[in-house]
């Protein structure tokens, strides 16, 4: 209910357009299955408490990074529904057992290895390889309704904010250029409303939203973590504005204003490198 609750926190967005629900198959694949082995291996070789410590090498660490990507470049609704199916074996599991130790929960294995991602490629490069799309879209108009969130049984009201897709830097498997999508999100404490205006184009961080009870079709702006204490996105949450073909607010990527094709480079060279 903790992670829902992080996740219903931020920005919901779905596309409006043809959009192929951020699903690879129907069947898990290969990359899914070896990423949570090694994350299962990892947890039993691993317990500070009785004295076991497992190091992975530096290529080690280079293959778990690239099936990090692969499990949300290509496959992120997938990747999740996996993950929290382990999870409702997990709490299965916890619920019979009448003494010693509990198993380590499915996503926090996922976040240990994720934290030796970061380790060696630093935190924007793991955040970014995490999520699985990022868009340069115009902003055109917004409209207001409500969401209902099944696993907390309430509505919510939000901000549908369309978006018409000028290129997709990473994630054409899910948008295509032309297309338009709708940014559903509702503003909070942590990430106030985005700064945004309309006509003006924006690099937008996008990622999916799965319910414990399946996948609801919805995605939300990305994950972008300072650091991997800071949950939220950024006050207001993380676009960044393109005027003039140049693109601006770089700092999350250790950058200065560039021009639009120089930064296209760049984040391919950077941050594509598995594909």
């Amino acid at each position: 209910m903790k992670a829902l609750l992080n996740i219903v926190t931020f920005s919901l967005i779905f596309c409006s357009t043809s959009f192929p629900q951020f699903y690879a198959d129907s069947v898990t694949p290969d990359y899914i299955i070896e990423f949570m082995n090694i994350a299962d291996d990892f947890a039993k070789q691993n317990d500070p408490e009785n004295g076991k410590r497992k190091f992975f090498s530096e290529d080690e660490i280079e293959h778990i990074a690239e099936l990090y990507f692969k499990c949300y470049n290509d496959d992120p609704v997938g990747f999740q529904k996996f993950v929290y199916e382990k999870h409702q074996e997990w709490e299965k599991a916890s619920l019979e057992v009448t003494s010693g130790k509990i198993r380590m929960r499915p996503w926090l294995k996922v976040y240990a290895l994720k934290d030796m991602i970061r380790y060696k490629y630093g935190n924007t490069f793991t955040e970014v390889i995490g999520c699985p799309a990022f868009i340069r879209a115009r902003y055109d108009s917004v409209f207001h309704s409500s969401i209902r969130i099944s696993e907390l049984n309430t509505k919510w009201t939000v901000n549908n904010y369309i978006f018409h897709i000028e290129e997709v830097l990473k994630g054409d498997k899910f948008f295509k250029s032309g297309d338009h999508c709708t940014i559903t999100y509702s503003p909070n404490s942590e990430a106030p409303v985005p700064e945004i205006e309309k006509g003006k184009s924006y690099l937008i961080p996008i990622t999916v939203w799965l319910e414990s009870s399946g996948y609801s079709g919805e995605v939300y702006f990305g994950l972008l973590r300072e650091s991997y204490e800071n949950l939220a996105m950024g006050k207001p949450p993380k676009t960044f504005p393109i005027e003039n073909e140049i693109i601006k607010n770089l700092e999350y990527f250790g950058l200065k204003d560039r021009s639009w094709t120089d930064f296209k480079k760049y984040f391919k060279e950077r941050y594509l490198v598995f594909e």
